[in-house]
């Protein structure tokens, strides 16, 4: 029989919500619920958790390789931009090699400088744009990282649900060879018709094919999930863990708040800070910077040195308005997929919130009432069928109907889990479990 452990609470609003610190609400509801330890046994070697599955997706994956290189590449714009516009050396020689007294050096003045930019401004406004472009680079490495961390949850409890399946059809398939057994011997006493036996015997064999169809969907799930962490081999023989929902649920206004923690929601605003250093940049650009040269120059006619300075300064306004003016819309553009983003991602979690509660009312009705019912309902049935009151047709129709009600029970709560998994994807409260993880 399947090992499933239900609560027999319905899903009320003091029940989600009450009595319980939103930490541990959540914690029970994270991804760390699948590695409950529910049979008081430890995962063998051959066994995943969930842990291991997404640590090994966010050390491994191939998707995530090549923003190390961008993260570095970042590192060395901002070493560069660091460096400020080199002094300038010059030798100036006049009066030299010419005509009548002027045909030699003799008369020569020569004159060494060096000419430097005030540029500290500049410097720093480069500086932390690179910054800022840096800083996008991992907001954008964070947000691959959540779907990666996603996609691989996504997989784990997929496997979890086609092994309660397979198990589930294992004992269908088991549960009618017993009964061909049973009707075969009652067809040879004459208690029961030879068509009761022939279509047990379909029965039987559309059970086999059941357990093969799961069979082939796990291998084919496991080997999706190896190759989130890059292996082309499955590792593993089975996926630890349960299917069994958490009693209570965080309160929708946490998941509320949590919004703002989303990477999209940082990547829109780190680039109205970036568009805000661009602006800034081109002002510096744009500005009229002066110019200072320092030198010494020597009159060869009397042997004699004297100093030289100068300041330049260039004319005009600043030449980067039109780019400003660009750079400004383009701020403005940002703040507005900002909204558009934030109004998205609360429809989103509102709507997986309400999907998720339904979740919970259909584990808890099919675990409570509907289940425990068909059960009894096969019972009685049975006995009927002993005593000649019922057919083999009615008997068999409810005990589909138990099979069905238990995979039910498997797709609703998959599909809970799976909301939850989203839940925490796109508030980003799950994550800061992984944070660390390189």
């Amino acid at each position: 029989m399947l090992n499933l452990k239900f609560t027999s609470k319905k899903p009320i609003s003091g029940r989600f919500f009450g009595g319980i610190s939103s930490n541990y609400i959540f914690s029970a509801i994270s991804i760390f619920l699948l590695t409950s330890n529910i049979n008081a046994m430890e995962p063998s070697n051959s066994t995943l958790t969930i842990k291991e599955a997404v640590v090994k997706s966010l050390k491994q994956h191939p998707g995530l390789a090549s923003f190390a290189y961008r993260v570095q590449s970042s590192d060395h714009n901002i070493a560069q931009a660091a460096i400020g516009q080199k002094p300038e050396v010059s030798l100036v020689i006049e009066d030299a090699l010419g005509t009548g007294d002027y045909s030699d050096f003799s008369n020569a003045q020569s004159t060494l400088s060096i000419g430097w930019i005030l540029d500290g401004g500049l410097v720093n406004s480069r500086v932390q744009q690179y910054k800022y472009k840096k800083a996008l680079t991992e907001i954008e490495l964070d947000i691959k990282r959540y779907d990666v961390a996603a996609e691989t949850a996504h997989q784990f409890i997929t496997i979890l649900a086609l092994q309660d399946r397979l198990k589930i059809a294992n004992e269908a398939h088991l549960h009618s060879r017993n009964i061909l057994k049973e009707i075969t011997h009652r067809v040879n006493s004459g208690k029961a018709l030879m068509a009761d036996q022939l279509r047990e015997e379909v029965n039987l064999e559309r059970r086999k094919l059941d357990v093969e169809d799961i069979e082939h969907e796990l291998i084919s799930a496991k080997k999706i999930l190896s190759s989130s962490w890059g292996q082309s081999e499955i590792g593993f023989s089975s996926a630890f863990g349960s299917l069994n929902l958490p009693e209570s649920l965080i309160e929708y206004s946490e998941l509320e708040q949590a919004i703002s923690s989303n990477p999209k929601v940082r990547y829109f605003l780190t680039q109205q800070r970036l568009t805000e250093g661009e602006i800034s940049l081109a002002r510096e650009e744009g500005k009229n910077r002066l110019r200072f040269n320092a030198g010494v120059s020597r009159y060869e006619r009397t042997e004699d040195y004297g100093l030289t300075m100068g300041i330049t300064l260039p004319f005009g306004g600043n030449n980067n308005q039109g780019k400003i003016s660009s750079l400004s819309a383009d701020k403005s553009r940002y703040q507005a997929e900002l909204t558009a983003t934030e109004i998205q991602l609360l429809t989103q979690v509102f709507v997986l919130y309400q999907e998720l509660m339904h979740s919970y009312h259909i584990n808890n009705s099919l675990t409570d009432e509907i289940i425990p019912r068909l059960e009894k309902a096969l019972k009685e049935t049975y006995k009927a069928y002993q005593l000649g009151k019922y057919s083999y047709q009615e008997w068999s129709s409810v005990q589909q109907e138990v099979y069905d009600a238990k995979f039910s029970l498997i797709d609703a709560r998959l599909t809970a889990l799976k909301n939850t998994v989203e839940l925490e994807r796109l508030t980003g409260l799950a994550m800061k479990n992984y944070k660390n993880v390189q």
